[in-house]
């Protein structure tokens, strides 16, 4: 599915069906509709697949592909569901809600309110979006670049986010996959993961706020020599390194370690079970 934005205040759908289809004896021939409804202010638009039994001398699928263009107006709000495909969508101007089963999701030049995507098995690219940003998902990777997102929540089984020169507060909760956050500015991070590794690159304009959770998996944080906060480190196996600028004050005990920067009201916590710690400032 493309769909792209125009000035015309109608929207234009087109749908080709292709199937492939050769054997000889019983079988189903394919069949394939596009049902269209408007009711209110809400446009519809549904592919149903289907098929009827009989004796054909050539009418067995082997393949087949169906694939929607569709051109709206950028105001209009989406609301997208797909089974198996690629979700390709630019220069949006209105709310997103978008369930894909199988397949990836690409969006450029997204300005709205609400971005919410959940997928089971695809890749997520994003590019130039602003407003909230919901990603739930099974099996998959998000990349997002060049984005200003006032809140984003990921909730991922087994993928990788990886979110570079961005600003915005992030909360994530990954069970198997690395989160890796690179010139990103940001004032409030919260990562919660199992097994996978976190590396955040981070700065902020205000008290900077980082939570990060994770049992088996390595904890890198770069943060801006500007930054003022207090630092907590927990652990039960592994390496803690502390290389911090304008460092006042220091406390080790058994499986802790914690100090402060500067006087502002920061905080920075880390939690983990089986792995190192990295805490640093940035070039």
């Amino acid at each position: 599915m493309t769909i792209t934005p125009w000035d015309q205040d109608v929207i234009d759908v087109v749908v080709r069906y292709r199937a492939d289809v050769k054997a000889i004896g019983f079988g189903t021939e394919p069949d394939f509709d596009v049902e269209f409804r408007h009711t209110d202010d809400r446009v519809t638009v549904r592919g149903v697949e289907g098929s009827s039994s009989g004796v054909y001398f050539f009418r067995a699928m082997n393949e087949y592909e169906y694939t929607y263009t569709i051109k709206a107006p950028s105001y209009v709000i989406l609301d997208l569901h797909g089974d198996d495909g690629d979700l390709e969508l630019s220069g949006w101007r209105a709310d997103i809600e978008c369930r894909v089963d199988d397949g990836d999701v690409k969006f450029s030049d997204v300005v709205n309110g609400n971005t919410e995507i959940w997928i089971e098995d695809g890749d997520i690219r994003l590019a130039e979006l602003s407003g909230d940003l919901v990603v739930r998902g099974d099996d998959g990777d998000v990349a997002i670049t060049n984005s200003t997102l006032t809140h984003a929540l990921f909730a991922l089984e087994d993928g990788d986010i990886r979110i570079s020169d961005s600003e915005g507060n992030f909360e994530a909760t990954v069970d198997d996959g690395d989160v890796t956050l690179s010139r990103v500015t940001t004032s409030v991070v919260d990562v919660r993961g199992e097994d996978g590794s976190v590396d955040l690159d981070i700065t902020s304009d205000a008290d900077i706020h980082v939570n990060v959770t994770t049992d088996d998996g390595d904890v890198t944080i770069r943060l801006g020599r500007e930054l003022s906060f207090q630092y907590l480190v927990t652990m039960d196996d592994g390496r803690v390194d502390i290389d911090l600028d304008g460092e006042t004050e220091t406390e080790s005990g058994e499986h802790r370690i914690s100090g402060r920067v500067g006087t502002g009201g920061g905080l920075v916590r880390v939690s983990t079970a089986d792995g190192s710690v990295e805490l640093t400032t940035g070039e």
